[in-house]
């Protein structure tokens, strides 16, 4: 069995995921963790990146963060401004975006490219340990919905040059639906789709119909993100040393920088669970610090920042005349059981769904659509965004005494309908018709031999260009 693979890299954090045997599992990196930190170290002379990247960030490190904001080729002074101030190299800005890495040992100068290829390539030795045959690693990226498709390329080039054969880049929100199953609904539906990550968040409003994903409304903000949030409860527990000790480590940029790593530790256990011991070594002229937070304080920190949160979905909203019927989250910060409950309190009538991590979503809905587009029968791997041709009548399916419709018109190519096939014991083969209309005669027909297939059995029925595929399981 082929496995494919799913890869979301974010501005904070990227995760891995694979498809196999029916199912999409997310792999865990060589901690054991099962998200990776976006960060690239130059420490000494050697590269650090992930984990070892983002603990212990001592002076000696240069460091870079958020490093996928640059990978926009449309990133404004902003997006500039907020990665230098994240991270502690500098940045040239003249002809092209260039990383400044400068250490006691040595200097080195690198892209936002090649900082994208080096975090892919550690993805690659996780994905390629976890692999039980040899082979090439087939992969779907997802991208922002705003991204061009110049910035998309970049992301692709980036993989392909750590190893990976890309066969796909979708949006972020259609991997989040194809993680829930969402677009193998019957009825025509809305979905919303909320995204809450590192330093960026967008909603989007998807209507799905006949197993197509379409975009109906989204919002992109590049100001709201988990980062503010951990400053609030970095900021919190400085006061809280201030108070103690007369110390005030808001006045020293090392304190500060231990300070949100272990805030940012801190919030994400507090996700989970109902308090979160925090110890700094040394944090301030030696002086250690110790204490637990519980999840009520955390969220009495966070309250008055809840509504400028659901600000971006209640202007989706706006003027949208259509029923959500599902909502799906994801991005790391919304594991915080405060925000899941604030939006599903926003349209209590949509079904939440929230089986799924939600940082860990976008990479299962990649490496679904990754297993999917295997499953398709002489599907050119290589031609994948080709615009997307759509059905223009009904069509039946007819057999025995039966008739079904198993395509409604305008159904995408490359559709698949599975039926139950209910037919006698003795019955050694029966043949399937395909028509237009139900009185008209068949455009085309195939007979199977079923003597010796346990009944019941399914039939699958595959939209392709120029036919229509029916395979007998």
């Amino acid at each position: 069995m082929t496995t494919a693979y799913g890869i979301h890299l974010g501005n904070q954090s990227a995760c891995l995921a694979s498809f196999t045997n029916g199912a999409a599992v997310v792999i865990a990196n060589d901690a054991g963790d099962r998200v990776t930190p976006a960060i690239v170290a130059l420490n000494g002379s050697e590269w650090e990146i992930g984990l070892t990247a983002k603990s212990g960030q001592a002076l000696t490190k240069s460091i870079v963060k958020h490093n996928k904001r640059l990978m926009n080729c449309d990133w404004n002074d902003e997006d500039l401004s907020y990665v230098e101030s994240s991270s502690s190299c500098r940045i040239q800005n003249e002809e092209t975006l260039t990383y400044e890495f400068e250490t006691s040992e040595t200097t080195q100068f690198s892209g936002p490219d090649n900082i994208a290829t080096k975090m892919y390539a550690k993805l690659f030795t996780i994905a390629s340990h976890s692999m039980r045959n040899e082979g090439d690693l087939k992969l779907v990226l997802a991208a922002p919905l705003h991204w061009s498709n110049e910035s998309r390329d970049r992301l692709v080039k980036s993989a392909e040059l750590a190893g990976f054969e890309v066969l796909q880049v979708i949006s972020e929100p259609a991997a989040a639906i194809l993680a829930y199953n969402v677009e193998e609904v019957e009825d025509d539906i809305n979905v919303l789709v909320y995204r809450l990550g590192g330093s960026t968040c967008d909603a989007s409003i998807l209507k799905i119909s006949n197993g197509f994903i379409s975009v109906e409304k989204s919002i992109f903000r590049s100001d709201l993100g988990g980062q503010c949030l951990t400053k609030d409860l970095a900021e919190y527990i400085a006061k809280e040393v201030n108070q103690k000790w007369k110390l005030d480590p808001r006045e020293s940029k090392r304190a500060m920088a231990k300070l949100m790593h272990h805030a940012d530790n801190c919030k994400h256990v507090l996700s989970t669970l109902n308090s979160a011991h925090v110890f700094i070594e040394s944090l301030l002229d030696g002086v250690d610090w110790s204490q637990n937070i519980s999840r009520a304080r955390f969220e009495n920190i966070i309250s008055s920042k809840i509504s400028v949160y659901i600000e971006p979905v209640q202007k989706l909203l706006e003027n949208f005349d259509g029923k959500i019927n599902k909502i799906v989250l994801c991005g790391g910060s919304m594991k915080i059981p405060k925000f899941q409950s604030a939006i599903a309190n926003l349209l209590p009538d949509a079904e939440l769904l929230s089986g799924l991590n939600p940082d860990e979503v976008i990479a299962m809905g990649c490496a679904r659509q990754a297993g999917m587009l295997f499953d398709i029968p002489e599907f050119n791997l290589h031609d994948v965004s080709t615009e997307v041709e759509f059905l223009g009548k009904d069509i039946y399916l007819k057999y025995l005494d039966q008739t079904i419709q198993i395509f409604k018109e305008g159904t995408p190519t490359y559709a698949q309908n599975i039926c139950s096939v209910n037919a006698g014991k003795d019955v050694k083969n029966i043949s399937f018709s395909l028509h237009e209309n139900p009185e008209e005669e068949e455009f085309a027909k195939e007979t199977f031999d079923v003597e010796n297939i346990t009944k019941p059995f399914t039939l699958k029925a595959t939209l392709q260009h120029s036919k229509i595929l029916l395979q007998v399981e």
